[in-house]
């Protein structure tokens, strides 16, 4: 996965990897870019533990540290890839876009527009709290579960003060 100075490299055999590794060093010298090692990791997916490897990956002679989880895009990633640690990672991020949508509607006198705070929260909130949130890809889409998720609850809190609507109304 791309993106801008993002790269993400997945493989399911870990045999691959030095190769895929190699072959995005030639790339990056190719085309006079660097690859920040320093913020390189490798995390194995889908695995009970992180054992460490008897050869542990490379890149241009620097070992890659094995790591439990990392954040690509905003987006937190654990090696089991559990949705439930992505969405606890978010919220809080979406809790303090909230409170800096509030504090900017007191001081602009918004507070009493929803299409103004509905707009704000949309450009905003969504993109700054929730920015690669995978959460809604997720078990909590599935019927009976669609709000099971703090971040949804929360984002859906939101809404309804936004537009007014009392916390009993049902969904």
């Amino acid at each position: 996965m791309l993106y801008a100075d993002d790269l993400g490299i997945y493989t399911n055999d870990p045999g691959e990897m030095p190769t895929m590794l190699n072959k995005l060093r030639t790339y990056t010298e190719k085309k006079g870019l660097s690859v920040n090692t320093a913020e390189s990791e490798v995390v194995h997916f889908n695995s009970k533990s992180v054992s460490p490897l008897h050869n542990p990956f490379t890149y241009d002679g620097v070992v890659l540290p094995e790591k439990d989880r990392f954040k690509y895009l905003g987006m937190l990633l654990d090696r089991r890839m559990n949705p439930k640690i992505a969405e606890e990672h978010a919220v809080r991020p979406y809790m303090a876009a909230q409170s800096r949508i509030s504090e900017f509607a007191k001081s602009h006198e918004l507070k009493s527009s929803p299409h103004a705070m509905l707009w704000l929260s949309k450009v905003h909130g969504i993109l700054a709290g929730m920015y690669a949130s995978q959460v809604w890809g997720t078990v909590y889409l599935s019927e009976g579960n669609e709000f099971g998720s703090q971040l949804q609850k929360r984002h859906l809190c939101s809404l309804r003060r936004i537009l007014g609507v009392k916390n009993n109304t049902t969904n």
